[in-house]
C-alpha cells in the first residue's frame, strides 16, 4: 500500500514538474521577463545598477565613444545584471529551503556576492579607461 501512495506521490510530482516546463521560446521569455520583473520590484540592486548605467550611457553619448567602446560596456554591464539574477536566486533558494545560519550558506552567498562585484570592478574599470582619456581631451 505504501508503494502505491509513494508511486502516486512521485507522479504528481512529475506530472508538477512538466507542467511548469516551458512549451516553447516564447513562453521561455515570457518567464524570463518575469523573472526581470520580480527581481526589479524586490531586489534594490537592479534599480541602482540601471541608474548607475543609465549615468554612464549619458557620459558615453555626450562624449562620443566608438562603438566598440559602447558594446564593451554594454556586455560588461549584462554580465553584472546576469551575476544578480544569479546571485539572488541562490539567495532565495538558501533563504527558503535552508533557512537556518550556517558557514555553508554564507559561503555560498559571499562567494556569489563576491562574483557579482568582480564583474562590477571590470565594468568600471573598463568605463573609466573608456571616458577618463575622453574627458582630459576635452580640457
Amino acid at each position: 500500500m505504501k508503494t502505491n501512495a509513494v508511486s502516486g506521490t512521485l507522479n504528481k510530482a512529475q506530472n508538477d514538474l512538466a507542467s511548469m516546463k516551458n512549451k516553447n521560446i516564447f513562453q521561455s521569455m515570457y518567464c524570463a521577463f518575469q523573472g526581470m520583473q520580480a527581481a526589479w520590484k524586490e531586489e534594490r540592486n537592479y534599480r541602482e545598477y540601471t541608474a548607475i548605467y543609465a549615468i554612464f550611457v549619458a557620459a558615453e553619448l555626450m562624449l562620443g565613444v566608438s562603438l566598440t567602446e559602447f558594446l564593451i560596456g554594454f556586455a560588461l554591464v549584462c554580465g553584472v545584471f546576469a551575476a544578480e539574477y544569479f546571485n539572488s536566486a541562490l539567495e532565495r533558494l538558501l533563504d527558503t529551503k535552508f533557512p537556518e545560519i550556517s558557514a555553508d550558506n554564507k559561503f555560498i552567498k559571499d562567494t556569489a556576492a563576491a562574483g557579482v562585484f568582480i564583474l562590477s570592478i571590470a565594468f568600471f574599470v573598463s568605463q573609466g579607461l573608456i571616458l577618463i582619456p575622453k574627458i582630459l581631451e576635452m580640457m
